[in-house]
């Protein structure tokens, strides 16, 4: 049975809430309510627009007036909310815990919610729990208490809320997660945010870069006009496709990188910042290199295996031939003269043409496991004619204890050959050559770093850059074809081969292997 609500003078009431209702929306409403000549009838009508729910209660905390939002926010008709106890309208446990409130208030005046607006839970007719924005008032009529609450319904500000929330999770975790590089920058082309995928790939601290220069910081030097250039059409409304530019690391290496890029706008179609998206292209890169690479080779590997049968058989025949006029000239030793640098022209294309044979077949690798000290040692002994008279000495300063490595150990061998008979010819007399060795990494995996040092002249930074080129060479004699077919071997081992770029005494090559 619903409580009877206390007698209170309609028009004192209403005001009351009117005002109330009113303090935050037209004040020509709450105008309207203060008016001497304002009717129940005008102000029941006035009430009745407020778009929020406007309650009142006695000290009993029984309803005395709700308006026509009350009933619509609720899901009740008005003569259902009338006389009954405010707590129909709350869901457990604040419905039974609602009375011990109000009493408490009246005996010790501690408010919670009495002037003071908060996000509570409600409950509808339907038993839908549901969000409000509820503030009460309090108002005294002669000695009567009554308290008045402005009802918003907070249901659809929640869901956006909590959409949007959704959003910018979403858009956090893929800016963050992307395998990919994405940045945003000002207008002035200073770093906003950069993405985990950036700060790794680059091994730099996100936060240490915020507010710096993105060209100072990620692009070469020589990159540096073109990009700006690319970054200002950006700025002008470009929308940017498959820009490819290099990018470089803290520790000095470059990654080449396929951009898009677009600008952001605010809600006034301002410029607000520049969104750049990345994708790392170096392997796919390289790969085309090696591919390209492979196609020449395989385009000589052709031509030399028409050659070949010819070629052999042709040298095969000169030396037959001069082995035979050798001994018709067993006695003349001015002839015979001849006869030898005959043969040894026929020994040079001899080697040349293995060489050729051996850069233009594939590389087919045969691992097992070898102690890699003993495979440059027999290098360095094998080259002892070479070393004749020379004084040239092998100087091993391997860091590493007995280093035994998965590889070809024929193929590895030709490797260190190559690189110490370069160093040996460069060196000069009663020098040594210095081979270093310490445990790396390379792309995650367990590596072996080997260093080769000469104390000849050293290499420029053009020579540095073509080094490995085929058929380069900076020899009187030679075919350019060692060091190539080395870095053929190393890569094919998975591995990296480079000349050092410092300012030390000699030339050095370094190796990195993966375990």
């Amino acid at each position: 049975m619903k409580a009877a609500c206390p007698p209170v003078p309609l028009a004192v009431a209403m005001i009351s809430r009117l005002e109330f209702a009113m303090s935050e929306q037209n004040p020509n409403l709450r105008s309207v309510a203060r008016s001497e000549g304002a009717s129940p009838a005008i102000l029941e009508a006035v009430l009745n627009t407020v778009v929020d729910g406007v309650i009142t209660i006695d000290e009993a905390g029984t309803i005395c007036l709700a308006n026509a939002a009350t009933a619509r926010i609720f899901g009740y008709a008005a003569d259902e909310l009338i006389g009954s106890n405010i707590s129909m309208l709350m869901p457990a446990p604040y419905a039974a815990e609602h009375d011990g409130y109000l009493r408490r208030y009246l005996e010790t005046g501690e408010r919670h919610i009495i002037g003071i607006g908060r996000e509570v839970e409600a409950l509808r007719s339907d038993g839908a729990v549901f969000p409000i924005d509820l503030a009460v008032s309090e108002v005294r009529v002669g000695d009567r208490r009554l308290f008045t609450g402005i009802v918003r319904d907070m249901t659809d500000r929640k869901r956006t809320e909590t959409a949007l929330r959704r959003e910018r999770r979403f858009a956090a975790d893929l800016f963050e997660n992307a395998n990919a590089i994405v940045a945003v920058l000002d207008e002035e082309g200073r770093i906003s945010r950069i993405n985990g995928f950036l700060a790794q790939l680059t091994a730099r601290d996100s936060n240490d870069v915020r507010g710096a220069g993105w060209a100072e910081t990620f692009v070469p030097e020589d990159d540096r006009n073109s990009v700006r250039e690319i970054f200002d059409r950006i700025v002008a409304g470009e929308l940017v496709h498959s820009s490819v530019s290099s990018i470089v690391t803290r520790d000095g290496a470059l990654r080449t990188i396929a951009w898009s890029g677009r600008h952001l706008v605010d809600a006034d179609d301002v410029v607000d910042g520049i969104l750049v998206i990345g994708t790392d292209i170096t392997e796919l890169k390289e790969a085309e290199q090696r591919l390209v690479q492979s196609e020449r080779l395989a385009a000589i590997g052709e031509m030399v295996t028409g050659l070949a049968h010819e070629s052999r058989n042709a040298l095969q025949r000169a030396r037959a031939c001069l082995e035979m006029l050798e001994l018709d000239l067993a006695e003349r030793s001015d002839h015979m003269e001849l006869t030898a640098r005959a043969k040894l022209a026929l020994d040079e294309l001899q080697r040349l043409y293995e060489e050729v044979r051996n850069y233009a077949s594939p590389v087919q690798l045969d691992l097992s496991k070898c102690q890699v000290k003993d495979i440059w040692k027999l290098a360095w002994d094998q080259l002892a004619t070479m070393r004749a008279g020379t004084d040239i000495q092998l100087r091993d300063d391997c860091a590493v204890e007995s280093p035994k490595w998965r590889v070809d150990r024929n193929r590895m061998l030709q490797v260190f050959r190559n690189i110490l008979e370069n160093a040996i010819a460069a060196s000069p007399q009663g020098s040594e050559v210095v081979i270093r060795c310490r445990e790396d990494r390379l792309k995650d995996r367990p590596a072996l770093r080997i260093t080769i040092r000469d104390s000849g002249p050293g290499i420029d930074s053009e020579q540095a850059t073509r080094v490995f080129e085929p058929f380069f060479t900076t020899k009187p004699r030679g075919t350019g074809l060692g060091l190539a077919i080395a870095k053929r071997i190393v890569e094919a081992h998975s591995g990296e081969i480079y000349v050092a770029d410092d300012s030390s005494p000699g030339a050095e090559f370094i190796m990195v292997i993966p375990r």
